[in-house]
């Protein structure tokens, strides 16, 4: 919400502009990018996402396993972008959120296996729609698209960030 309240030219200097982070070394745009929206409603859009996934995942998942998992997200949706040459411009949270959904789920499977496996699955769906149809607009202002391509990159980075995560605290069991 601190970002979508600074002055039109800072948030400027903070998106993802594919020649300011390649050629300018302006890397901090990676980040950025993702802190601000296209607009408040954009941004209420995203935050009531963040909520239903809070609501759904922390009662089997841990504050600090979703943050990291989360931090993967946001890794992977950057990282995605640097990867996608075709890519010039982007604002959101949406990649983060869906990399928050399987790296969240893949926690879950301990806890919740069904509801983890719900959500794993709605997942693909729901990644194979963007893919499928190109994206759309899902609801963003006249003329703008949604970037399917960091709804993907974001998810992988959290499905390895879960996947790891969940590797490595899983408990021995007896045979």
């Amino acid at each position: 919400m601190l970002a979508a309240a600074l002055p039109e030219p800072w948030q400027d200097a903070l998106s993802y502009q594919r020649g300011a982070v390649v050629e300018g070394l302006q890397g901090w745009r990676l980040l950025g990018a993702q802190a601000l929206h296209l607009g408040w409603p954009h941004l209420w859009l995203n935050l009531g996402a963040w909520l239903l996934l809070c609501l759904l995942l922390l009662p089997g998942v841990s504050a600090r396993s979703l943050s990291l998992v989360l931090a993967g997200s946001v890794v992977g949706t950057a990282s995605g972008l640097l990867l996608t040459p075709g890519l010039a411009w982007y604002v959101g949270f949406s990649g983060a959120l869906h990399g928050v959904l399987g790296g969240g789920a893949i926690l879950l499977l301990r806890a919740r296996p069904a509801l983890a496996a719900s959500l794993l699955l709605g997942l693909a769906i729901k990644l194979l729609w963007d893919v499928l149809s190109g994206g759309g607009s899902g609801g963003l202002p006249a003329g703008a698209r949604v970037v399917v391509e960091a709804h993907v990159w974001g998810s992988l980075g959290g499905l390895l960030a879960g996947g790891l995560h969940w590797w490595f605290t899983r408990r021995p069991r007896c045979v």
